[in-house]
Parts: structure tokens; sequence; C-alpha cells
């Protein structure tokens, strides 16, 4: 019997390098679904829907043909996918018995998660013969949920990893396959490390992958307790000077693709600041704060970072 995979995922840089490693590895893949709203050539009515790409040539009477297509500038899951000559559909109802026909036709060995946006019902969760795998950016049970990067730097995270894990019906709590270690050096966006975690799990997952192909299927239940977290709300871009120096600045660095100005208060004054330009954790100064020139240095526990006022 043939071990193919269908892979789920949005088209975010996370999901085109993991799908990018399963494409290197020779992995074959039935399928690729993409969730969202705003898709190319996705009707509002669609529930699962094939995407063809821009100029596609189709043959005639054969909805089954691999659509041809022409250079593409900016590599996104969409240009990947096509180019390999995968067959891709968008997916707006990943709960409609269309949608779970239409995977249980493909009748995958496993299906593959990457920053798919959506929980996987129960009745898809055993399409596939082994499950699901998802690839998530945390060491778990540690950060579970939708945004696990912004919560590690946020705790000043020192171990950080990630962790491919069978699915169940909730959010990251199903059994552990593997798990690796990813440092993180000092002043890292969240973009880079979201691009460095895809590159290191797409490697493990290729290798749990080869496990199940040859009958093993690496598994160990999470240790009890970890954590949850959802998405970010404003207030949780407030800093503190309790914190160390090391730790404001690189929260600060890589959550700075979020766009939300950070909250700062120190004896009763109160700064929104944009973004952080250099720290120390020996430095120190004599005031609590000095600001000049827009730019504000504040001391930490230990040592003092230097940040730009938000205007």
């Amino acid at each position: 019997m043939a071990f193919e995979i269908v892979f789920l995922g949005s088209d975010c840089d996370y999901s085109r390098i993991v799908l990018e490693s399963l494409i290197a590895a020779r992995i074959k893949i039935a399928a690729v679904w993409l969730a969202g709203q705003n898709l190319p050539g996705l009707s509002d009515s669609a529930t699962i829907q094939p995407l063809l790409p821009p100029n596609a040539v189709v043959a005639e009477n054969d909805p089954n043909s691999v659509p041809l297509t022409s250079t593409f500038v900016q590599e996104s899951v969409l240009t990947t996918t096509w180019r390999n000559g995968i067959p891709l559909y968008g997916v707006k109802r990943i709960k409609a018995e269309e949608t779970s026909l239409a995977l249980k036709s493909l009748a995958p060995a496993v299906g593959v998660v990457a920053c798919f946006p959506r929980l996987v019902p129960e009745p898809l969760l055993s399409a596939p013969r082994h499950g699901f795998l998802n690839v998530h950016p945390s060491l778990l049970p540690n950060y579970r949920g939708p945004a696990p990067l912004f919560w590690q730097f946020r705790a000043g995270e020192q171990r950080t990893g990630v962790t491919v894990h069978w699915m169940d019906a909730q959010f990251d709590t199903g059994p552990i396959a593997a798990q690796r270690p990813v440092p993180l050096p000092d002043g890292i966006s969240e973009h880079d490390a979201t691009r460095l975690m895809a590159r290191v799990g797409g490697r493990l997952l290729v290798e749990v992958l080869q496990h199940v192909a040859g009958g093993e299927l690496p598994y160990r239940r999470q240790p009890p307790g970890g954590s949850y977290q959802p998405w970010p709300r404003p207030e949780d871009f407030a800093i503190s000077t309790e914190w160390s120096a090391r730790r404001i600045f690189n929260f600060m660095r890589a959550s700075a693709v979020w766009g939300h100005p950070y909250i700062l208060e120190i004896d009763g004054h109160r700064w929104l600041l944009s973004d952080a330009l250099s720290w120390s954790n020996y430095a120190t100064i004599e005031a609590p704060f000095v600001i000049q020139d827009g730019l504000i240095t504040f001391r930490c526990s230990p040592g003092a970072v230097q940040a730009r006022l938000h205007h």
C-alpha cells in the first residue's frame, strides 16, 4: 500500500518551509489543503475547492489532471505546491461532511498539519490510517495555543524547541512523536524565529514519517501540566522593569512584527515604546530612567535597555 500524506496548512512561511522539507525528502503528498477566506479562486459558497494557478492549462474532461504553471516571483505555499504538481485545495468548512468525504477518498497514511488555523474535528482525525501529526513550535506540553513563539519570548524562555505530536480533539495535547531543541539568538525577530523553527520542524517531521513508513509509530504521552496561551491582547505588550534587560530587549525585538506599542510604567510615569535599540545586563544608570532625543533608557533587573518612544 502506498505511503501518502495530506498536508494541511495556511499560506504562510511556516507552512511553506515545512512543506518544502517534505518535498525535498520525496515524501509522497496526495494533496495540500489550505485554510483561508481570501485564497485565489476560492468561491464564497465553497466548502472545499481545487485552487488552480494563474494561466493554468488543465486537460479537457480530466478533473484530476495536474495544472501547468508559469514562472512565479514570490515563493508561497501556493506556488510551491503548483510548481511541484501537487493537487491544491482551499478549505473553508473543515467540519463539513463534504470535507470529511474528500479526505477519506484520498486514503492517506498520515495527515500532516503545520500552521493550520482550525481545530481538526474527530471524524477527520480518524480518516488517515495512522492519524494526524502536527509540527508545533514549542517544547510541549508548554506553550500550547496559536502564538507559542510570542509567549516564549515574553516569558524570556531560554529553553525553546519544536515538537512533532500526534493530534487529538484538543489543541496541542496529543502524544509526542519527537522533540528537538532550537536555540534562538538574542535579538532575533519572530519572523526569523518562525522560519528557523519551521526548518528544524520540517526535518524532524521527515524523520518521524520515515519511522511511520517503516512500521514504527513513535509515541509517548505528554507529561501532566503544561500551559496554554491565547492570541495576544494589547495589554500583553506591557513590559516590566522587574524583567532583565536581555528579556525585555529580546521580547521587543521579536514581537515588533505584531505592530503594537509597548507599555512601560516607572514610578507613576507611563510611556508607549515602539522598538528596542540596545541592552546590557551590566550597564547602570543613576536615575530609574533618562529621556533624550525621543529615546528612553531605563533600569531593569538587572541591566538597562534603550528604546524609542512611540509617537
